[in-house]
C-alpha cells in the first residue's frame, strides 16, 4: 500500500509490501509521487524487484568513492588508485550513477589525453572508473539500468613497448655521476638494479635482515605481484652491498619509492644530468662530437630491462629468468627473449641440457641446485635462485 505525505521539501511517496524492503522517494508534485507509487506497486506485483531498486538515481559517484575507499582500497596494492579516485570525483562526483553514459566516459577519456596524460595513464583512469561501477553492482547490489558505461568505451591505444637498453659507456658515466653527488648509496642502487633486475620499489625496500651475503641472496617480501621471491646476488652486487653503511632502522637505503611520494626520481634525474655533463666534457676534451642519444630518455626502470636482457644473453631460459626477475606474466620476457636472447648463448659458448648448463670445455652445473652459491664464469650462480617449477 502506498502512502503519500507532504513534507517541507515536497511530496514523499512510500511503498510498503510484505517480503520486500520499504521504498520511498520525494517529488516536487503530488501527481508525480502518486504515479511513481503506482509504478512501484505494479512492478512489485509482477515480482520485478530489480526495477524497484532505484539507488542508481540516488547514489552519487562521490558517495560511492567514499564507500570504495573504506572497504576496497585498503586491500589493493595499487598506490596510484587514490589519485585516480580523486580525479574521478573531480569529473563525476556530483553525478548519480544512473546518469553517467558511455558518451560521458568517452569525452573524459579524450579530455585526459588532451590534458597531457599518456594513453596508458588514461586507460588506468578508465579501469578505476569501471571498478567503481563493478563494486556498486556486485558489492552494493545497485543495479545499473544501462550496465557499466565504461565497458563499451574504446580504450586509448598504447604506444609501442619500451625497448631501451644501456648504450656503451652509459653505465660508467651514471656511476661517475652518482659518485659526484652527495647521496650515500646512489652508486650501489644503480649497480644492484643492473645486477639483480629488481624493481625500484624492491630495491628501496631492501632490509639487511633478509640479505644473506654468505649465500649471496636477497629475499623480497613486498613485490609488485604480491608474492615473495629470492634474488641471486652477483659478485658485484655483493661488493656494492658490503660497501654500504648499516642504518639503525635496518633498511639498506633511505629513499622511498616514487609511488610513496619519495624523492628518488629527482635524485635519479640529477645523477643523469651530472653523467651527461661529464660525458660532454670528455667529448670536448677529445674533440669528439657528443652522441645526442646518450642517456636520452633513460628511465631507472630501463636498468631492470638491461639486467633481464643480460640474463638471456647468458643463456638462461624464460622460466629461469622469470624466477629471478619476478615476472608473473611471461609476455614481456618472451619479447625480450626474442629480441636479445637468440644467438647470445651460442656466442658465449653456452650449451644447454634441459635445466642444466655447460660451457665449452667445462663440466655441467645445475641452475637451481640446492648446493651453496657458486659463481660461474658466465655469471650464472648455483643454488641462489628459486626453482622455476615452483612458480605460480
Amino acid at each position: 500500500m502506498a502512502h503519500i505525505e507532504q513534507r517541507k521539501n515536497g511530496w514523499r511517496a512510500q511503498v510498503r509490501r510484505r517480503g520486500m524492503p520499504s521504498l520511498s522517494r520525494t517529488f516536487d508534485l503530488k501527481a508525480d509521487a502518486e504515479a511513481w507509487a503506482r509504478d512501484v506497486e505494479r512492478e512489485a506485483q509482477r515480482g520485478n524487484i530489480a526495477v524497484l531498486n532505484d539507488q542508481a538515481q540516488r547514489v552519487t559517484v562521490a558517495e560511492l568513492c567514499q564507500r570504495y575507499r573504506a572497504s576496497v582500497l585498503p586491500t589493493l596494492r595499487d598506490a596510484s588508485r587514490p589519485t585516480l579516485l580523486r580525479n574521478i570525483e573531480t569529473r563525476f562526483g556530483a553525478f548519480f550513477l544512473g546518469n553517467i553514459r558511455s558518451i560521458d566516459v568517452a569525452a573524459w577519456r579524450d579530455d585526459l589525453i588532451n590534458e597531457g596524460y599518456a594513453p596508458k595513464s588514461a586507460k588506468h583512469h578508465l579501469v578505476a572508473l569501471s571498478s567503481l561501477f563493478a563494486f556498486a553492482e556486485r558489492e552494493l547490489s545497485i543495479p545499473l539500468p544501462a550496465g557499466n558505461p565504461v565497458r563499451t568505451v574504446r580504450k586509448p591505444a598504447e604506444p609501442k613497448a619500451r625497448d631501451r637498453r644501456l648504450r656503451p659507456g652509459e653505465l660508467d658515466y651514471l656511476l661517475k655521476g652518482a659518485d659526484q653527488g652527495r647521496a650515500v648509496g646512489l652508486r650501489q642502487v644503480i649497480v644492484l638494479a643492473v645486477e639483480t633486475s629488481m624493481r625500484m620499489g624492491e630495491l628501496l625496500g631492501l632490509e639487511w635482515e633478509r640479505i644473506d651475503l654468505q649465500r649471496r641472496t636477497a629475499h623480497l617480501i613486498d613485490t609488485k605481484n604480491g608474492e615473495s621471491r629470492t634474488v641471486a646476488l652477483s659478485s658485484q652486487a655483493v661488493e656494492a652491498l658490503q660497501s654500504l653503511p648499516r642504518r639503525i632502522d635496518g633498511k639498506v637505503f633511505s629513499w622511498k619509492p616514487n609511488k610513496e611520494n619519495g624523492s628518488f626520481e629527482k635524485l635519479w634525474q640529477r645523477c643523469k644530468a651530472r653523467a651527461l655533463a661529464a660525458y660532454q666534457a670528455d667529448c670536448a676534451k677529445t674533440a669528439k662530437k657528443p652522441d645526442p642519444a646518450f642517456l636520452d630518455g633513460l628511465h631507472f626502470h630501463d636498468l631492470r630491462h638491461e639486467a633481464t636482457s643480460r640474463l638471456f644473453e647468458k643463456g638462461l631460459g624464460i622460466m629461469e629468468v622469470a624466477s629471478m626477475t619476478g615476472h608473473k606474466s611471461l609476455s614481456m620476457l618472451k619479447r625480450i627473449h626474442a629480441r636479445r636472447g637468440g644467438e647470445a648463448g651460442k656466442e658465449a659458448g653456452i650449451i644447454r641440457y634441459g635445466n642444466r648448463i655447460a660451457h665449452r670445455g667445462m663440466a655441467r652445473h645445475d641452475l637451481h641446485a640446492g648446493s651453496p652459491s657458486i659463481t660461474c664464469p658466465c655469471g650464472v650462480r648455483r643454488g641462489a635462485s628459486e626453482n622455476p617449477a615452483e612458480l605460480p
